[in-house]
């Protein structure tokens, strides 16, 4: 089975639509790897490492995905607190959200580290947003070939085409996307600001530092982390 996995808010939708537009979305099982949050209930995080090797290990193809911490709390805060208001009911200020022993950055650091020691063991392969922006049609060349398509370079020229911020942010409006996740939900859009450097001029110095901190307390190995930026 081919699988993408991210924590939430990493550009799934962005490489999804592009797989979309190619006619293949379909084939592939999209999933953040039981961190949902999309449960009321808030079931308990799972970070059992050996379970999750042996889950995946000789599973098939899977590409990973992964985002820039700073950028990703941002836009992880406005769907937990947007999209999914009417799940959580979360009202609080994005400093708080940050240092949330369920939500907060210390689990996505915990998840990233694993994901990136799994893609280093050959499970899965590695794809950045920051790379995917770099050069879209490159990066989601490399993610179509470890999933075993074929495409052409000018059938992944139309999909970095169709896939832009613009026409992504048109189809959701519109309302009339066939599939749930390119849908306007409690009035949010899923697809916001899509750039690279999102956090700058909304998360202040103190909590770049925090998170700097945090990395490095946590031994964050993922590559990404704000301190090695």
């Amino acid at each position: 089975m081919r699988q993408i996995i991210s924590f939430p808010k990493s550009g799934r939708s962005w490489v999804r639509y592009a797989l979309h537009t190619l006619g293949v979305e379909r084939d592939i099982r999209f999933h953040h790897d039981g961190f949902e949050y999309n449960d009321a209930t808030r079931p308990p995080l799972d970070f059992d490492l050996a379970a999750r090797r042996a889950r995946y290990e000789g599973q098939g193809p899977i590409v990973y995905l992964s985002r820039d911490p700073r950028d990703l709390m941002v836009s992880f805060y406005h769907q937990i607190t947007g999209r999914f208001a009417d799940l959580f009911g979360y009202e609080v200020e994005l400093q708080e959200f940050l240092r949330d022993p369920y939500f907060g950055a210390a689990q996505l650091l915990r998840f990233q580290a694993q994901w990136a020691g799994l893609c280093n063991e050959g499970i899965a392969l590695h794809v950045r947003y920051e790379a995917l922006h770099e050069d879209f049609a490159r990066e989601f060349g490399r993610l179509a070939r470890a999933l075993g398509y074929g495409f052409s370079d000018a059938e992944l020229a139309v999909a970095a085409s169709a896939a832009n911020i613009e026409n992504m942010r048109a189809v959701e409006v519109s309302g009339e996307f066939s599939g749930k996740w390119l849908r306007l939900r409690n009035n949010s859009p899923k697809v916001r600001r899509g750039r690279v450097g999102a956090h700058v001029g909304v998360l202040s110095p103190s909590d770049l530092q925090w998170l700097e901190d945090l990395v490095q307390a946590l031994g964050n190995d993922d590559g990404g982390g704000p301190a090695r930026r």
